[in-house]
């Protein structure tokens, strides 16, 4: 997905219309605090499916850019957390919204990792 495609996936969500331009100025940086936001939850998806950890949080400059995250992230994560972005100076209840539908599709994705664990007080009942 491109920073372009989230940008209108947003807008979509937000019954915002495609030439709508109020968000123009403010997207690329927010979707770059998002990608800070969400760098743990992408790492965690990556070593669950045995892939290497991303070393540095990503960024992108451009409409073209290429998201570097699992396109479940950006389909189902960040569309609602850039949404929440926009609307936190304007209305407070569609913030709201939003931003608990961010929250909860984050906590969708998080993931522990199995480790082996060792009884240290060896108690017996």
């Amino acid at each position: 997905m491109t920073v372009k495609e989230l940008y209108e996936l947003t807008k979509a969500m937000m019954f915002e219309k495609a030439t709508s331009r109020d968000y123009d100025n403010y997207y690329i940086p927010w979707i770059n605090v998002l990608l800070s936001e969400n760098f743990d939850i992408e790492n965690m998806m990556l070593r669950a499916e045995g892939e290497t950890p991303l070393d540095d949080i990503p960024s992108v400059s451009a409409d073209t850019d290429v998201l570097p995250y699992h396109d479940r992230i950006c389909r189902e994560v960040l569309p609602y957390g850039l949404a929440s972005k926009f609307f936190i100076d304007d209305d407070l209840s569609k913030y709201d919204i939003f931003n608990t539908d961010y929250q909860n599709a984050r906590m969708a994705y998080m993931k522990g990792r199995a480790v082996a664990m060792t009884d240290v007080y060896e108690v017996n009942w």
